[in-house]
């Protein structure tokens, strides 16, 4: 999926309608049918990864892979980013509750939900995923997460414009094309809240950098 066929779209509407309260994935947003199904169907696999492999996209399973493993240069087959990524669950936290509060339509073969996940160990976090719609059937195609920080540094490469997000401990790099909204509103010393999916489809390189979905400033 190229990313222009829902960049535009958030360009319009860049902040969404976040439900008030937190709802189960039974009694959340309305969506239709179809896509409630999968994500129970997700969710009822998740601890188990293979389990879930009809409903991932290869480039979602780049995505997660790349997150746990964090080297770029590591070029395994997707078979094999599964079966690593499977290994590395047996001995993660197990995923003890989730609630889906956001739900939006990009388009008929692309849409939103939001999530918020607990884990055994009591941790919560929240992420977006997108689910597309191939031959049919509708499956996780990114997963976005979320990142709090100051703009450590701003700078141009090429068409694109990327951001330093973090503290002097920590820090993600986002970037964004420079036509894009965000590229002009923000500036280095912005505390902000960024959502992005880790970029797997570009040419390999010696840093990972996600692709900014969202960032709002937090005041």
């Amino acid at each position: 999926m190229q990313l222009s066929v829902w960049k535009s779209w958030f360009h319009k509407k860049r902040h969404s309608s976040v439900a008030d309260s937190m709802y189960t994935v039974d009694k959340g947003p309305a969506m239709p049918d179809e896509v409630r199904e999968v994500i129970q169907q997700f969710f009822r696999t998740y601890n188990h990864f293979k389990g879930a492999r009809s409903l991932q996209t290869d480039t979602f399973i780049k995505e997660v892979f790349y997150a746990t493993k964090q080297d770029p240069r590591d070029q395994r087959t997707v078979e094999e980013m599964e079966a690593y990524i499977q290994h590395k669950n047996v001995l993660r936290l197990r995923l003890k509750s989730y609630v889906v509060d956001e739900y939006l339509s990009l388009g008929e073969k692309i849409c939103m939900i939001g999530v918020t996940r607990e884990f055994s160990n009591n941790h919560k976090n929240r992420v977006l995923y997108f689910l597309i719609k191939e031959n049919d059937s509708w499956k996780f195609h990114h997963i976005a997460r979320s990142h709090h920080g100051t703009i450590l540094d701003k700078f141009q490469i090429k068409e694109q414009t990327g951001f330093v997000v973090g503290n002097d401990k920590a820090a993600l790099l986002f970037l964004t094309h420079s036509s894009s909204l965000d590229a002009s509103t923000f500036i280095t010393g912005d505390y902000v809240h960024a959502e992005g999916y880790l970029e797997v489809e570009q040419e390999s390189s010696s840093h990972l950098y996600y692709r900014v979905v969202r960032m709002n400033r937090v005041h």
